[in-house]
């Protein structure tokens, strides 16, 4: 069984294993693709190969969290290919993703989940592939245990948190900022 399928800007696809699959990617047209890609390990073992894609609009993420992805089991995740609401997946994180305006704030409080976790914060690079310094969106973060941090585009960290603690994200630089956000149930 072959299924083909172009993913475009605001999509994310979940693919599972499983059991096992065959998998190819290939670029579609000339322009160049640009993309991130997760992995991670599920929580159950055995499972059947499937693949969830939904879609996030920018407005979806302006200057407001989505949750994008979630664990299977989680409060509004369906298992279904034709569903709304996160991308459901058999692994621990739940990922939150916003587009945040210059100059504008936004706060994020960390699940119920007990003691100090490890968690990351990536900012994509959404200006083109660039070898040199990160460069383009800065987002400050306020409230983090190792003090204020701030990554420009590329550029991800890793902060540590217990249940309930609260996050400001800044956008310092000149224009909107791609923030991604992994609030991961392991302390790995």
């Amino acid at each position: 069984m072959s299924n083909q399928e172009v993913v475009r800007r605001g999509d994310i696809q979940m693919t599972s294993a499983g059991t096992g699959i065959r998998h190819a990617e290939h670029q579609h047209g000339d322009a160049p693709a640009h993309f991130l890609q997760v992995w991670a390990e599920p929580s159950t073992g055995g499972l059947t190969p499937q693949y969830f894609t939904r879609h996030f609009s920018d407005e979806d993420k302006r200057d407001q969290w989505a949750h994008v992805v979630a664990p299977v089991g989680f409060p509004g995740v369906i298992e279904a290919r034709e569903a709304s609401g996160p991308t459901p997946t058999h692994a621990p994180p739940n990922l939150f993703a916003t587009l945040l305006s210059p100059g504008r704030a936004l706060s994020y409080t960390f699940l119920a989940r007990g003691e100090m976790r490890k968690r990351y914060v990536q900012v994509p690079q959404t200006s083109g592939h660039n070898l040199k310094d990160a460069e383009g969106a800065r987002v400050r973060i306020l409230g983090a245990e190792e003090g204020p941090i701030e990554l420009r585009e590329g550029d991800g960290a890793y902060v540590f948190a217990v249940s309930g603690d609260v996050l400001k994200f800044e956008n310092v630089g000149d224009r909107v900022a791609e923030v991604l956000l992994f609030d991961m149930d392991s302390s790995e």
